[in-house]
């Protein structure tokens, strides 16, 4: 995987920096090159763990932040000390946050699958019933309630229409949430209509 390799290249590096101080005669370089190894590859891979392990990432920050610090203090020696664990912990987080990026599409994917095959159902019960009423409002709900309820179901029936329709690889995670905003509101509707199966 593109980041777990970037992390391993990140390690690489930076244990190769460590490990060349020995005939170094500052620490300068080799502590402004960890550094930067690290920063780019929290650029690469900040995305992912922001959204699958926020905890880690906030972790992580802190630790890169407090080695930036150092950095500008001329605190060279600590910096190449400090280096390598938040190397290791971005390396960490990374195959976590691919792991849990896997359980998150199987999940959508089993989403899908039973949006695939309640929703036609739903909304044809839904459309037989707002077709029952002609039109007129059902017992108990003023006309004004009622247009506005049509309302809505119509707008999430189209919604639901767009995502069944665009689904591809590429939009997966959107139009899934999408499509479950979408029976979320015409579940809403069969409730309001006294509508069993919702």
């Amino acid at each position: 995987m593109k980041f777990t390799r970037s992390a391993e290249m990140l390690a690489a590096l930076v244990v190769g920096l460590v490990l060349g101080l020995a005939g170094c005669a500052s620490q300068k370089e080799p502590a402004e090159q960890a550094v930067a190894a690290i920063e780019k590859s929290l650029e690469g891979s900040g995305a992912i763990l922001q959204k699958y392990v926020p905890e880690r990432y906030e972790e992580i920050s802190v630790s890169f932040a407090a080695l930036r610090e150092k950095l500008a203090k001329e605190d060279y020696g600590d910096v190449v000390a400090g280096a390598p664990a938040v190397v290791d912990a971005l390396r960490k987080a990374v195959g976590e946050s691919q792991i849990q990026k896997a359980k998150a599409q199987v999940e959508m994917e089993t989403a899908w699958e039973t949006l695939v095959k309640t929703m036609p159902a739903m909304l044809a019960e839904v459309d037989k019933e707002i077709s029952s009423q002609g039109g007129r409002p059902p017992k108990g709900m003023d006309r004004d309630a009622y247009k506005a309820l049509v309302a809505t179901y119509d707008a999430a029936r189209a919604s639901w229409s767009k995502a069944a329709e665009s689904i591809d690889a590429a939009n997966f995670e959107s139009t899934v949430a999408t499509a479950r905003e979408a029976r979320t509101a015409i579940a809403g509707v069969m409730d309001s209509l006294g509508m069993k199966g919702s």
